[in-house]
């Protein structure tokens, strides 16, 4: 019987455990005081406990017992001198184990008194990386492109290429009740489709900064997603006015950066399109000296030009 002192009840136990060479299950543990804080450094008093160690035939009762059926895999330990597994003899009593044995001892559970047999390992299949690697990406495509058979793949072309004659049709239609007649030239691919109208009142199927077109377009790529296109992108053109508009926007870009240079302040452009704002930003990405972000909700969503800190 042993009294132990500590900051703490558990740090008293421990403190004895250490001190007498024992674990847990082999003393029986009573506290003889709490500790207590004092006021001001006076009446500190630590925990105390009193540790009586057990007897023998006690402390094998409480250690972890190993039936005649159950398998006992222990694992080799770095600090042990043997690495052979510790094969436990069911025809002899078992020894109390250590604190350290008892966590690495892991007993299968065990449904009946017939002892189990052990069932043989199919022994490890080694695989290389690179196998590993070409393994997810077969995988991985397989199940983001499942494969299609031709007569598929066919058959959703002709269904594309019918809702790029029918979107055609119901496109010429609204220019004709805008009072404008043209023909429409059509470049279809397997997921873009470019109009190009052709007509002699191009300013005014074009709109104030491409309003008109940019309208029509939006209109074009909702009747595609209704139909069942919706990977096919659509653009429409006014006499290569696309082509003009993306020269004046990288111009109007370079502009405005000196703009906000030489001013030190944000300079806002009127409102646009996404694909526009997008190559704005694009065209901007690179200069050292301004950075821009995009303000507002759509259809009034305008990019802003601002110095980079």
């Amino acid at each position: 019987m042993t009294v132990f002192e500590g900051h703490t009840i558990e740090a008293a136990v421990t403190a004895g455990l250490k001190q007498m060479h024992l674990t847990r299950d082999q003393v029986n543990i009573d506290v003889i005081a709490e500790p207590k804080k004092g006021f001001l450094g006076m009446g500190k008093q630590p925990a105390q406990v009193e540790l009586t160690a057990l007897p023998t035939s006690a402390a094998a009762t409480t250690a972890p017992t190993v039936a005649p059926t159950m398998a006992a895999t222990v694992a080799p330990t770095t600090a042990s001198t043997t690495t052979a597994p510790i094969k436990v003899a069911t025809d002899k009593p078992i020894a109390p184990l250590s604190e350290a044995a008892v966590n690495e001892v892991k007993v299968a559970p065990v449904a009946s008194a017939v002892p189990v047999a052990k069932m043989p390992q199919a022994a490890p299949t080694i695989t290389s990386p690179a196998s590993s690697a070409a393994t997810v990406e077969t995988t991985t495509a397989a199940t983001i492109a499942p494969v299609r058979t031709p007569e598929e793949i066919a058959a959703r072309q002709a269904a594309n290429e019918q809702a790029v004659r029918d979107l055609s049709a119901y496109l010429l239609d609204i220019v004709k009740q805008l009072g404008i007649t043209s023909d429409l030239d059509v470049d279809f691919g397997n997921r873009y489709a470019t109009l190009n109208f052709d007509t002699e009142r191009q300013g005014l199927l074009i709109g104030k900064h491409g309003r008109t077109i940019n309208a029509l377009q939006d209109i074009a790529q909702v009747y595609m997603n209704h139909h069942g296109a919706s990977h096919v992108n659509v653009v429409l053109d006014v006499d290569d006015y696309r082509d003009r508009r993306e020269a004046t926007l990288k111009r109007l870009a370079e502009s405005t950066a000196r703009e906000a240079i030489a001013t030190g302040k944000q300079v806002f452009l009127d409102p646009m399109p996404s694909f526009e704002r997008k190559l704005i930003h694009a065209e901007l990405a690179n200069n050292h000296h301004v950075t821009t972000f995009s303000e507002g909700r759509d259809p009034h969503r305008a990019v802003v030009v601002a110095i980079r800190k």
